[in-house]
């Protein structure tokens, strides 16, 4: 018998309190991290990374390269790695936060840099400074000295004492590709020192030679305007985060065909997965198991394409998997079973250590206020003097989860279904069905629950129900929501022909 185990998110980037955002291990250029430990140090008060999955393939032994270039939250963090044996395809989120998948990107080698006397001269990203040139320097960005085989400490420019430097910090939104950035100068530049300090929130400007005029010259709250061009599959963009994968596996509901390299494509694999659907509007992360790892097989690349368009998906690319397949839920932890792995010597389980991650982002204020709660299961099946304690999810108005297992809860229950004894429910004898409502503090949640089998539908009192000749049909899904047609899974309820309808 073959078993999948798959773990998928749907992200609505419609709400204005989620965003999508890629997160590089360390956050430096030449590290590795699991994806729960990204995500606990990456979440903040009004941040929280409270859903993410591994993404780009990468290189395991030094300088742990991601195969494809990298942006996280508007900046560059690697370019491609040269030389790479796959040719990644990417994942584009723009300033607007609309995802698109791209066969190839291109960003200008050079951008543009604005000064507030309306003079220009172009600058580069992360690398050695050269003659008369300017650099912006990001926290991620880790000097690595070719003539020494020395690897500086990341966080610094790396540079020699023949030039100036000055530190920044962004204004508004932090997308330079593609979209003119401001950077305000929050100290006063340094002549003739070098290899600064990289502030964690903000951004060195290095400048050598001629080009040290420019930078030499500006003051303490002076912005500069900063822009390089970018693009996908040759249209021009803005593009907030960038992560690479391989290859594109459904493109307009459509399967796509399998390249012959790598050659693990085509066979049972652990997966990981980013789509979305039509309009853009859904976002879906997802993982497979594999190798036997929680019993399950794993699928091919085709398969997991047609995994994407079930769940929802119109267009989907692949990303690393194997060992390397890591779905995280914050409260939950790591959600699947990552497979071992003779290459990093870890037991069935644990996660692998990773260059990068996806994850969807809580950028609503802070509260831990209880709006709404829902039951974890969300139907009930039990037998005679089976007993349950139902777990409730406690959730605050902005829909961010504020307690996995919410204490102080009451369970409602008609007697001739089941007992209840604080929290736990215990089924009486006989085949009835009905339904089971957690209350906090007046903030209901109700599933459908059967005893035995079923049989006569129970209510637990008379105000649970209105019998009425004339009404019209109403339908109703298993966890109680209401819908506007019959579908597949709803409960039909009738006594005597009339209709019942369950508050």
């Amino acid at each position: 018998q073959i078993v999948n185990n798959i773990f998928y998110t749907v992200t609505d980037l419609a709400n204005p309190y989620v965003e999508m955002r890629v997160a590089k291990a360390g956050n430096q250029m030449r590290k590795l991290e699991t994806v729960p430990e990204i995500a606990d140090r990456m979440n903040k008060p009004g941040e929280r990374y409270f859903a993410g999955v591994n993404a780009d393939f990468f290189n395991m032994g030094e300088p742990y390269n991601p195969i494809g270039m990298c942006f996280a939250n508007g900046f560059l963090t690697n370019y491609a790695t040269d030389g790479a044996d796959i040719d990644p395809y990417y994942l584009v989120i723009n300033k607007d936060g609309v995802p698109t998948l791209a066969r190839h990107v291109d960003n200008d080698w050079e951008g543009t840099m604005t000064f507030p006397d309306g003079s220009k001269y172009n600058f580069h990203l992360n690398s050695h400074r050269a003659e008369d040139e300017i650099l912006v320097y990001t926290p991620q960005w880790q000097f690595y000295d070719w003539y020494s085989g020395k690897m500086h400490d990341v966080g610094r420019t790396g540079t020699n004492p023949y030039g100036v430097e000055v530190k920044v910090r962004h204004i508004g939104q932090n997308v330079l590709f593609g979209n003119n950035l401001q950077l305000e100068v929050t100290e006063d530049p340094e002549v003739g020192v070098g290899n600064m300090s990289i502030p964690s929130d903000g951004y060195v400007i290095s400048a050598h030679g001629e080009a040290c005029q420019y930078v030499s010259s500006l003051k303490k709250g002076d912005v500069v305007i900063a822009n390089v061009g970018f693009s996908a599959d040759e249209n021009p963009t803005s593009a907030k985060e960038l992560v690479g994968g391989f290859p594109i596996i459904l493109a307009n509901s459509r399967v796509q065909s399998t390249p012959s390299y790598p050659e693990h494509l085509s066979g049972p694999e652990p997966r990981s997965a980013v789509g979305f659907n039509d309009d853009k509007s859904k976002l879906v992360m997802l993982v497979v198991d594999g190798r036997k790892a929680g019993g399950a097989y794993g699928v091919s690349q085709k398969q997991l394409a047609v995994i994407m368009r079930y769940v929802g998906c119109s267009d989907a690319m692949n990303f690393d998997g194997g060992g390397s397949s890591t779905m995280y839920v914050d409260g939950f932890g790591v959600k699947n079973v990552p497979s071992s792995s003779s290459l990093d010597k870890r037991p069935e389980g644990t996660p692998r250590t990773v260059v990068n991650a996806l994850f969807a982002v809580a950028n609503a204020p802070v509260d831990n206020e209880i709006a709404s709660i829902e039951l974890r299961d969300k139907s009930l099946s039990l037998n005679t003097g089976e007993s349950f304690t139902p777990v409730v999810y406690g959730y605050n108005k902005y829909g961010v989860m504020v307690s996995t297992d919410l204490q102080g809860c009451t369970f409602i229950v008609p007697e001739a279904i089941a007992s209840v004894n604080g929290s736990t429910i215990t089924a009486t004898d006989g085949n009835y069905c009905g339904v089971l409502t957690a209350d906090y503090n007046g903030i209901t949640y109700t599933i459908p629950v059967s005893i035995n089998g079923g049989g006569d539908f129970i209510t637990s009192s008379v105000n649970d129900a209105i019998v009425d000749d004339e009404i019209a049909d109403d339908y109703y899904l298993l966890n109680g929501i209401k819908t506007s047609s019959p579908v597949p899974g709803q409960i039909t309820v009738t006594s005597d022909g009339k209709k019942i309808l369950i508050k």
